[in-house]
């Protein structure tokens, strides 16, 4: 039996979920991406691609919800915070200093980001919304940030229940370019990261078994040969019709 979208559309919308460590330039591909597969579109409301992504949580929540450290990296005002100290259990997120723990890069500072409760509840919220525009036919690139295995298992199962056909990107950067980017990242906007969070997410987003349909390798390959390959997989997988604009049906 037929599975009718809401917006009349039979075949199953297709979700890009695009996976990697914090630096690794997802939120850049991810736009690049999302431009290109609007243009072989055409205009075909049944192939156009929104774009969503894990930061969006930190949108959601006030600014007086940021972590001390956050705030003081981005030079902002520690006293709009309703957290006075770091993890003090007020702020709606923190770091987690996880320099001891086994990992394949080892070194210090490794840094892990850790959700309080609100910011979970945030996330979940965001990944059931996701599952929502899928369920109602609209298609998604999402720029995600797997570093919790619980993460990866709800998202997963969110895209289980929406009918979406699920590819997957993997996104792949050296170490030391990880930490180049994230040192060059303290510009006063919510860009900022603390240093160890990229070289301790490396060492996590991959580990939980996700079967990525294609990988790119950001610090070898430009954001234009990086979309390239992934549209030439999706076609490939019978996600997208080659040759032209629209997906496969």
């Amino acid at each position: 039996m037929e599975k009718y979208f809401a917006n009349n559309r039979v075949s199953p919308p297709v979700a890009i979920l695009v996976n990697g460590p914090s630096s690794s330039g997802k939120s850049t591909l991810c736009r690049a991406l999302q431009d290109r597969l609007t243009d072989l579109a055409d205009g075909n409301p049944d192939a156009a691609f929104a774009r969503v992504a894990f930061d969006d949580v930190v949108l959601l929540m006030s600014d007086k919800l940021y972590p001390v450290s956050f705030v003081r990296l981005k030079g902002g005002d520690l006293g709009r915070l309703v957290s006075r100290t770091p993890h003090d259990g007020r702020a709606g997120w923190e770091y987690i200093d996880e320099s001891d723990a086994e990992g394949r890069h080892g070194g210090s500072p490794r840094l892990r980001l850790v959700l309080n409760p609100h910011a979970r509840c945030l996330l979940s919220g965001l990944h059931r919304s996701w599952g929502v525009h899928l369920a109602l036919g609209t298609n998604l690139v999402i720029d995600h940030f797997l570093q919790d295995k619980s993460w990866s298992e709800e998202i997963l199962e969110v895209l289980r229940r929406a009918h979406a056909r699920l590819f997957c990107v993997g996104v792949f950067c050296s170490v030391s370019e990880l930490e180049r980017r994230e040192s060059s990242r303290g510009d006063g906007g919510l860009e900022g990261r603390p240093l160890g969070l990229a070289r301790r997410s490396d060492e996590l987003c991959h580990s939980y078994e996700l079967d990525y349909h294609v990988s790119v390798t950001t610090d070898q390959q430009t954001t234009t040969e990086s979309v390239d390959m992934i549209v030439a997989a999706l076609q490939q997988a019978g996600f997208l019709a080659a040759g032209a604009g629209g997906l496969n049906e």
